[in-house]
């Protein structure tokens, strides 16, 4: 691809323009004169200006027109013999240069495929960021650093041409999932680990309770042995409570089978339910399509109103007496009312000296009494002069009044132009609104229609329905049957709780047969109590020491779920475990393969800088070693020596990144594009024998892709001057 003409209001740039060349083209300029935003601004023309930086340094703030006006811009380019004209213009603040299109040259016909937002890859084929570290070159940013985007690129020159994988993001994940598994004494293994013993001192602690326990309860036995009648009567008591307590079991374990049953019918009843979370995103996709609904009607009704308007301002435009003629036609016209010249008057002074001279000649012939033959000829040449002078001034009346005509047509045809081109500027932006708004109508419709028909096939294998009006029904439906489900469950829930915490507290032994009543005892409890007092306080001291025991053996949960837990977090634990080896494992593995894909295009690379760096320094360095990390150092054959760029000098640094530069323009730009070469002051640190020899190897390059050079040095232009395929320039 080549650039031919740029036109750029942008930065300081005012309604500029760059007449290019293939080949090299040298842009001389001053300091501050624009170099480096001609640069930007092509880069802004092929990729468009970022919307997302906020920052005072991001192109939309730091390339804004100075004088206030929109920034907009205009480029054509040439490839494979095709002529297109890139326009980018600015409607909205907040978008700057957002409006773009892309057209044959001369033509309004759009190329195809083309949009703001791909058109440098689809015209270069390469990425925004491949191209700035690439053929994008300035003194300020020489130097190469690491890119996801250019590790991409040269994965896929190297490997099988996959442009969708990078190692350092690669790395980047699996490094977020194993720190997320173990960093430290953080992440998902360490915690459960902490879970794990937390269980452990529980286990421990209930076994300790359950001990004690039962030699508490060995205690209440022998004490309950020394006064067996009052214990037997207090047995019978118990028996009385024993029976009262299975009664309310039976009652609540029958409430638990009713309240499964009706579970059982419901589920049965209601088929198959989708989950709360699913069940969700269907109504919020339903509300979601009938907002989108009302934005369908706005469309379409700004749609139909666009299109009126467009169809009065044809109307408007194509009744104008000048329809269909078009502004250069018309300007044309107005060149060929042509207007005649008027001839001059006689001078005042030589009008009186021939009415002078007539009358002296009448006069002296009078005077000398000549025959009337003698003075008829002087009286004729009066006659003949008064004439001329009557016939001279009707012709330039004449004249006078055809050139006022033509000024009067010529300011008729200035005012119905005044009137027409406006009809016809407003005709074909009203046009291109109705177009647009058609278009927008049609996007929102399809929008809508696809994630209706998406929701009712979601919502199929439940209820069918129809429409969204059937939808939200369907919804609203299963949302009612899902609660009573629900509630349901719920209940269940509560009954087998209930029965479950009387289970607990059902009195030890086998429940009673029947339901008939044992006989009381003949001492009622108080009189019990009074009766025993020693051994009531005995009973109770040792009763409570076994409900106490009981409480807290109840409050720290059933042995067989901490069981359960254990195990499971063990389980989970081991799995995790697991994961973090594979995952390290795989980081090596990945570790490796990058490190054999670098050993595979660092030699190449580095052989083509080191093969261009050589001509620069005319010799001195043979050898260019390129790190993983993109680091560099250069070296000779002779020395056998390595020094780093961080040990060179400013100028042989600013030589060795530009030679990298240019050796990955070779290996990574398509060589079927030609992507063009624009370079920044990339110079201006060399002294003039490496110039001269980095100033041939770019005309040397020239002729494979076009070349850009701005300099705000004469040397290029000096040396340079009367080359073949090589334009000179001064901004």
């Amino acid at each position: 691809m080549q650039i031919r003409y740029m036109n750029a209001t942008f930065g300081r740039l005012e309604q500029s323009e760059l007449h290019l060349q293939p080949g090299l083209n040298v842009i001389y300029a001053p300091n501050e004169t624009g170099k480096s935003t001609w640069s930007r601004f092509i880069r802004s023309m092929l990729y468009g200006v970022s919307t997302r930086d906020r920052s005072p340094l991001a192109d939309k703030n730091r390339y804004a027109p100075w004088s206030g006006v929109a920034m907009r811009g205009r480029m054509d380019v040439e490839d494979n013999g095709e002529r297109y004209t890139l326009l980018r213009e600015t409607r909205r603040a907040n978008a700057p240069m957002g409006t773009f299109s892309c057209t044959y040259t001369d033509t309004a016909t759009p190329v195809p495929d083309v949009t703001g937002q791909n058109a440098g890859e689809q015209l270069l084929g390469i990425t925004p960021e491949v191209f700035e570290r690439s053929a994008f070159i300035s003194q300020a940013g020489l130097s190469v650093d690491q890119d996801a985007e250019l590790e991409r690129r040269i994965a896929a020159l190297i490997t099988t041409g996959e442009e969708e994988t990078s190692f350092s993001e690669t790395q980047e994940r699996l490094k977020k999932q194993l720190n997320r598994r173990r960093h430290n004494k953080t992440g998902q293994i360490p915690a459960l680990e902490r879970e794990i013993a937390e269980l452990d001192t529980a286990l421990n602690s209930l076994h300790s309770l359950q001990e004690q326990h039962r030699q508490a309860a060995r205690q209440l036995e022998l004490s309950r042995a020394q006064q067996r009648e009052l214990q037997a009567q207090q047995e019978q008591w118990a028996q009385i409570q024993r029976q009262q307590q299975w009664a309310q079991f039976r009652l609540a374990e029958e409430a638990e089978r009713s309240a499964r049953v009706r579970l059982d019918a419901l589920e049965k009843l209601s088929g198959p339910l989708p989950d709360s979370s699913g069940l969700a995103q269907m109504e919020n996709r339903c509300a979601v399509l009938s907002s989108t609904l009302r934005e369908v009607q706005r469309s379409k009704q700004t749609s139909e109103i666009a299109a009126s308007s467009a169809r009065i301002a044809q109307e408007s435009y194509t009744g104008h007496p000048l329809y269909p003629a078009d502004e250069q036609g018309l300007l044309d016209r107005m060149d060929q009312i042509v207007l005649p010249d008027v001839p001059d008057a006689w001078p005042g002074w030589l009008q009186l000296a021939c009415a002078v001279c007539m009358l002296a000649v009448t006069v002296a012939a009078l005077a000398l009494h000549r025959p009337p033959v003698q003075w008829i000829i002087p009286a004729a040449l009066c006659v003949l002069s008064a004439v001329a002078a009557v016939l001279w001034h009707r012709n330039r009346s004449r004249a006078a009044a055809t050139r006022s005509q033509r000024v009067a047509g010529r300011e008729r045809m200035t005012r119905e132009m005044d009137e027409y081109l406006p009809l016809r500027q407003k005709y074909q932006e009203a046009s291109a609104q109705a177009a647009e708004a058609e278009q927008l109508y049609q996007v929102v419709r399809r929008q809508q229609e696809d994630g209706t028909a998406a929701l009712l096939e979601a919502l199929a294998p439940y209820r069918p329905a129809s429409d969204l009006e059937e939808a939200a029904a369907v919804i609203g439906e299963l949302h009612r049957q899902q609660a009573v489900v629900a509630a349901a469950r719920e209940e269940l829930r509560e009954s087998e709780m209930r029965c479950q915490l009387m289970r607990q507290h059902l009195p030890e032994g086998d429940p009673p047969a029947g339901d008939i009543s044992p006989a009381k005892p003949s001492m009622d409890p108080a009189q019990l109590r009074a009766a025993l007092p020693q051994a009531a306080a005995n009973l109770q001291a040792l009763q409570s020491r076994l409900d106490t025991l009981a409480g807290q053996i109840r409050s720290m949960g059933d042995p067989d779920d901490l069981i359960t837990r254990r195990a499971q977090k063990q389980e989970q634990a081991q799995r995790l475990q697991d994961e973090y080896n594979a995952i390290a494992m795989a980081m090596g593995a990945l570790e490796s393969a990058n490190l054999t894909l670098q050993n595979r295009f660092s030699p190449a690379l580095g052989a083509r800088a080191a093969e261009i760096f050589s001509g620069i320094t005319g010799g001195k360095y043979q050898r260019v070693l390129l790190g993983r990390d993109f680091s560099l150092a250069a070296g000779s054959d002779s020395d056998g020596t390595q020094h780093s760029v961080q040990l060179l000098s400013q100028g042989a640094t600013d030589q060795l990144y530009l030679s990298v530069r240019l050796a990955i323009c070779d290996m990574v730009l398509p060589r079927d594009r030609s992507v063009p070469l624009i370079m920044d002051d990339a110079l201006i640190s060399f002294d003039d024998d490496r110039l001269h020899a980095a100033l041939d190897f770019l005309l040397q390059e020239s002729r494979q892709r076009q070349i850009l050079l701005f300099t705000c040095q004469k040397r290029e232009q000096e040396y340079l001057a009367g080359r073949e395929n090589v334009t000179l320039l001064t901004l």
